[in-house]
């Protein structure tokens, strides 16, 4: 409990941080004009495509639960889903373990194997998100695919560039080391047979987990939702860029490439996104000579909207949860 209180408090000034490069230069007054220009109707819009997003997303998850034998209800996965973007509000990565552990109390499931399709679908996003980045820079070479290129794929290419060999050495000696270590340890009784078990069962657990892509009679299916829900994530910025003058004039192709800037800023670990995504998608936006002060109106309507339907959804996600456990206990 003291670990994820310093993690969080970590993790949560990191984004004071953030916050604050993002808004510190920024006249508050601009912004409070430009909100008032803001249109509710496309941001509702662009909510109710997130919400059916987040739905795909739990019938997604469903799909790699099958072959663990178990089929739980819709209500369980979209719940547990919410609740779990709850989560990663407080800390990052934590929503991952918080929806593994609602289905396990809910429905019954290892929750070693839970973990196991958890990472199935992170890899599968990895995919979609990778997909994207190339359609955008392939689609729009001359605009978007410099400006990703310089500020994305060359500083990483620079900083790979730059490691001396023998770290790239120790890099993997440690790798195996820890690889040939966890071998050890399951296949001897090294640590007690009791702990060697548990170990065993928790390997075999998210082995199991991660066997469910292949194991699955519905792969078509999880392969279609998956192209569905970030086809979703695109018509949800395309939407928003309707929702301020600043942004209106801006097509499709402009909006994927919004959503791949601030996909990668939602994955810096601050809690939500917050600081990180506002920095990213207000400098992006300046590939359209929109300035950073007007950027930061769109990204804070389109980070703030997000984050206000998440924490309601997740709220009610678990009320219902705890609702659904309670009656499972009496049962």
């Amino acid at each position: 409990m003291k670990s994820r209180a310093v993690n969080f408090a970590l993790f949560f000034s990191l984004a004071l941080i953030l916050l604050y490069y993002a808004f510190r230069n920024v006249d508050f007054a601009h912004l409070r004009e430009g909100f008032r220009n803001v249109n509710y109707y496309w941001i509702s819009v662009s909510l109710l495509i997130a919400l059916l997003s987040h739905m795909l997303r739990a019938i997604r998850w469903g799909y790699l639960m099958e072959p663990l034998g178990s089929k739980p209800r819709f209500a369980n996965l979209f719940s547990a889903v919410m609740f779990g973007y709850l989560a990663n509000l407080a800390l990052p990565r934590l929503g991952e373990v918080a929806k593994c552990g609602s289905i396990r109390k809910t429905d019954g499931i290892r929750f070693e194997s839970l973990v196991g399709t958890v990472v199935v679908e992170r890899v599968a996003d990895l995919l979609m998100l990778l997909i994207a980045t190339v359609t955008v820079i392939l689609f729009k070479l001359d605009t978007f695919g410099s400006y990703i290129y310089q500020k994305i794929v060359h500083p990483i290419q620079q900083k790979a560039l730059n490691i001396e060999g023998y770290k790239l050495i120790i890099v993997i000696a440690i790798f195996m080391a820890f690889l040939l270590g966890i071998r050890f340890v399951i296949r001897s009784d090294f640590l007690g047979e009791r702990i060697n078990g548990r170990l065993k069962a928790g390997v075999k657990g998210v082995l199991d987990g991660l066997k469910t892509i292949y194991n699955t009679p519905k792969v078509l299916g999880f392969i279609l939702l998956s192209v569905l829900i970030w086809v979703g994530y695109w018509f949800m910025t395309w939407a928003l860029l309707y929702s301020t003058p600043i942004t209106a004039g801006l097509n499709g192709w402009d909006a994927l490439f919004i959503m791949v800037i601030g996909s990668y800023g939602m994955t810096v670990p601050v809690q939500g996104g917050f600081g990180a995504y506002h920095i990213i998608a207000a400098t992006a936006l300046s590939i359209f000579g929109i300035t950073y002060e007007n950027g930061l109106i769109f990204a804070v309507i389109s980070h703030e909207s997000q984050t206000i339907i998440l924490i309601l959804g997740g709220i009610m996600a678990l009320v219902y949860l705890y609702l659904a456990q309670r009656k499972q206990k009496e049962s």
